[in-house]
């Protein structure tokens, strides 16, 4: 562990998964036994959590990322490029001996992705208790990560200690639960995980199919109160293209989609987090923040890598083209 500079607050911390993509361009997937032709394959430093930390960075706050990579090439990659960008990595634990996880992505003519997470007993699964105790927590305004890590023991049990520590400690917690199913099996361990970080949460981000998923609701509505029930605060939906809808105890806001031009989805759902929360951290009210957020996703879809949101700059010129004004605290920020 780095312990120097703890008296210096980061704005955010972002504990959970850090893997590696590789990524290929095909018209369409094979057949069962069949076989398809796709581009030369690229590769991007990716994970949801680890996405969230490096998009915050780019879009002007500080950020840190605490898990596990391996001793691997691609281990040092993912910690060479968070520094690249300014992501703290002095807490990131190497585990000797272990794999990074790999994501392969084929891509579509629509720039839709399909995954396949060669990831099981990867090094992000691999985080203790024992590491999240050394965790100064201190040292942060605000945490986010997401379910990726409570598929998996012994990582389950140590995110939701650190959520716990950070609940007590009155740390803002942000979480996006990014189910990653095995076809449409949910195995009620991880559904009761799932809740359980639902209720040490302030805020959640989830995407509309996974609210219904996770829920097994009949509308957006219906599944947002289930969650405040278990003791979030908000609940944002992202709806993709569609836009996105919030909800609380006292409002419901809906706010639109861009028309962009379609290049990857893939992380996606990753920058709208990062913008929402660097929103928030920019004193952005509830509907400016999703204006801010839509936009940043937006930018990011019209981008090839997974890792590839605007700046803030880059983001306040897209909506003044569009007319769209935001309040003073984001635009001057």
């Amino acid at each position: 562990m780095n312990l120097e500079n703890d008296s210096v607050q980061i704005q955010t911390l972002g504990i959970g998964d850090a893997m590696v993509d590789l990524y290929t361009r095909a018209s369409q997937l094979p057949s069962k036994g069949g076989n398809i032709w796709g581009t030369a394959v690229e590769m991007s430093p990716g994970g949801t959590t680890a996405n969230v930390s490096a998009n915050i960075a780019m879009l002007g706050i500080s950020s840190a990322f605490i898990g596990r990579v391996g001793s691997d090439p691609y281990g040092q990659y993912i910690i060479d490029e968070f520094k690249r960008i300014g992501v703290e990595t002095g807490d990131i634990f190497i585990k000797k001996g272990a794999f990074t996880g790999i994501v392969l992505g084929i891509i579509d003519d629509q720039g839709e992705r399909t995954f396949i997470a060669c990831a099981k007993g990867a090094s992000h699964t691999l985080l203790t208790k024992s590491d999240v105790h050394q965790i100064n927590f201190e040292k942060y305004q605000n945490i986010h990560t997401s379910g990726v890590c409570l598929v998996e023991q012994p990582s389950r049990e140590s995110l939701l200690v650190a959520m716990e520590i950070a609940h007590i400690l009155d740390k803002k917690i942000y979480f996006d639960p990014n189910l990653r199913l095995e076809g449409n099996v949910f195995p009620e361990e991880l559904r009761e995980a799932q809740y359980k970080a639902i209720s040490l949460s302030d805020v959640v981000l989830i995407g509309e199919e996974e609210l219904f998923q996770l829920c097994g609701c009949a509308s957006i509505e219906e599944g947002s109160e289930r969650l405040l029930k278990k003791g979030a605060e908000l609940i944002v939906v992202k709806q993709g293209g569609k836009g996105v809808v919030a909800i609380t105890c006292k409002e419901n806001i809906t706010v639109p989609g861009f028309n962009v031009k379609v290049c990857n989805t893939a992380g996606a759902g990753d920058a709208f987090d990062a913008a929402f929360i660097a929103a928030q951290l920019r004193n952005a009210n509830l509907l400016d923040a999703l204006i801010y957020a839509n936009a940043v996703a937006a930018i990011k879809v019209t981008r090839k890598d997974a890792r590839s949101a605007p700046t803030h700059t880059e983001t306040i010129e897209f909506l003044k083209k569009r007319n769209i004004q935001v309040g003073t605290d984001l635009e001057s920020s």
